[in-house]
């Protein structure tokens, strides 16, 4: 089987122009200035393709590079807050490390105390954060939603909170109903970075 070697752009000039003309032409009948043009047009159409195939390649061989970066970069950073949070001997918030440590008790009535312990954590830190309001609840109401992602869980603890404050001993409340409320406020206080 030959194989073709080259390229003869006249040939597909010659029938694009039998498409558009709707007959049979014969190259000699074409005037040489619109063969001469349709061939620069061709090559021209050509190098610019080439060129543009060329660009493309650059561009994703850089933008890959720039992910590449990115991703290791952000390996870096990771990496650094774990081994930050690994070397700090002294806990970054004392008072959380209260309460988590009444949170793992074995006694229920550490557990309400934990409880309690995160509300008032939670409204001494809308209150710095500049949110309004006599009470916690007030201030969770005047709390924008777009401002305050993790507001739901801050609405479900602290009202977990006031079933404690109202309902006292007559409230059962378990380890595993404890664990979650205390995990509802460190989402919460992550996302303000207050631990």
């Amino acid at each position: 089987m030959d194989y073709v070697h080259f390229l003869n752009l006249e040939y597909f000039i010659l029938r694009v122009y039998q498409i558009f003309a709707g007959q049979n032409v014969d190259l000699s009948q074409i005037p040489s200035q619109t063969l001469a043009l349709l061939d620069y047009i061709a090559w021209t159409g050509l190098g610019l393709f080439v060129l543009f195939f060329a660009f493309v390649i650059y561009a994703r061989r850089c933008l890959h590079e720039v992910e590449h970066a990115g991703w290791h970069k952000r390996q870096e950073e990771i990496e650094a807050l774990h081994k930050r949070h690994d070397d700090t001997q002294t806990p970054r918030n004392p008072r959380w490390e209260h309460v988590l440590g009444l949170a793992g008790s074995s006694l229920e009535s550490d557990w309400r105390r934990a409880i309690i312990e995160a509300d008032i954590m939670l409204d001494n830190l809308l209150t710095e954060r500049g949110y309004r309001g006599e009470s916690l609840g007030d201030k969770l109401k005047n709390a924008n939603p777009l401002q305050f992602t993790t507001l739901d869980l801050a609405w479900k603890a602290h009202k977990v909170r006031n079933d404690i404050a109202h309902r006292g001993a007559t409230l059962s409340l378990t380890s595993r109903d404890a664990r979650a409320t205390i995990d509802m406020y460190r989402r919460v206080f992550e996302e303000f970075d207050y631990l």
